[in-house]
């Protein structure tokens, strides 16, 4: 089928939304964006924690200084709208970009368009495309020590703006010729940080999690869920520094992101982490997610917005 995506208020085919090669964002990195996932429920098509993606956004937005027009409850409508146009669509991604060709680092005219996408990930892109799409359903990561995690000096962390994910796309593409599947960052002070597109928890002897502290990361929206979700699952957490040591001490890992949500980690920088499989806590999680994502968790429902 053909996708529509919206922007600025029309939709348009899939083909025509495009910028010219010389836009600033293109150009420059200024792209602030948030991706979130579209499910099938009993009750209908819903999208997951649509509310938080857009909050994270109009953050990114103040952040780094882009003049976004929408309100909050504007981009909520679009998206509801964009994926109503678009059946059978399992994701959602929101972009805001500044399209204006432009000569100077600081935009002339730094009006910003927002265009969203609802489509099939695999359908409308990864088929289509050129070359072997890798995929792991358990990780084997390395830590990287060249580069740092993003700072709070450079473009803060909390930013899901496009230039924040060129060094990490440099060092991942690095490991992945090397036979691992993502990279672990580091902060500044050589504590354990986030993957690139995900945030990271440990489980400890006692099953309960550990993960980073919020002002050296990006906001998970995965990350925040787990944190909710797990006391009521009898699962305490705590933020803390963690060091390389911890991850390979540790009971269990896994990383979490919008797109696949807990993804057990089985290796880091070739050391078994557990039993080298998806541990009990870890599946408790995963499990717990989809069956919320899916409309069969009462408790957890109002995180699904209905179409």
């Amino acid at each position: 089928m053909s996708r529509k995506i919206w922007r600025d208020g029309t939709f348009v085919e899939w083909e025509a939304a495009t910028v010219h090669v010389l836009s600033h964002s293109l150009q420059r990195g200024s792209l602030a964006f948030d991706y979130t996932s579209i499910h099938n429920t009993a009750k209908g098509t819903a999208i997951f924690r649509l509310g938080s993606h857009i909050d994270r956004l109009v953050t990114t937005c103040r952040i780094t200084g882009l003049p976004l027009s929408y309100s909050r409850d504007e981009l909520i409508e679009a998206c509801v709208e964009t994926v109503r146009q678009n059946p059978g669509a399992m994701s959602l991604k929101i972009s805001a970009i500044i399209p204006s060709l432009e000569v100077e680092l600081v935009p002339q005219d730094p009006t910003v368009s927002v265009l969203i996408a609802a489509y099939d990930s695999k359908t409308d892109i990864i088929d289509k495309n050129r070359g072997e799409y890798h995929s792991a359903s358990r990780l084997s990561l390395k830590i990287a020590r060249d580069i740092s995690n993003r700072r709070e000096d450079i473009i803060p962390p909390q930013a899901k703006v496009a230039a924040n994910y060129t060094s990490p796309m440099i060092e991942k593409w690095k490991a992945r010729k090397e036979g691992f599947d993502d990279i672990i960052l580091l902060d500044a002070y050589g504590n354990v940080a986030e993957a690139p597109t995900s945030n990271i928890f440990i489980v400890d002897e006692n099953g309960n999690l550990a993960t980073p502290p919020a002002e050296k990361v990006l906001l998970g929206i995965t990350r925040s869920s787990i944190m909710e979700l797990a006391p009521s699952m009898g699962i305490t957490w705590r933020e803390e520094d963690l060091t390389e040591g911890d991850l390979y001490t540790a009971n269990e890992v896994f990383l979490s992101a919008s797109t696949v949500g807990v993804w057990p980690v089985v290796k880091i920088d070739g050391k078994t982490i557990g039993n080298g499989e998806m541990g009990t806590v870890s599946g408790r999680l995963k499990t717990r997610l989809q069956e919320i994502k899916a409309g069969k968790d009462p408790e957890f429902e109002h995180w699904l917005h209905y179409v």
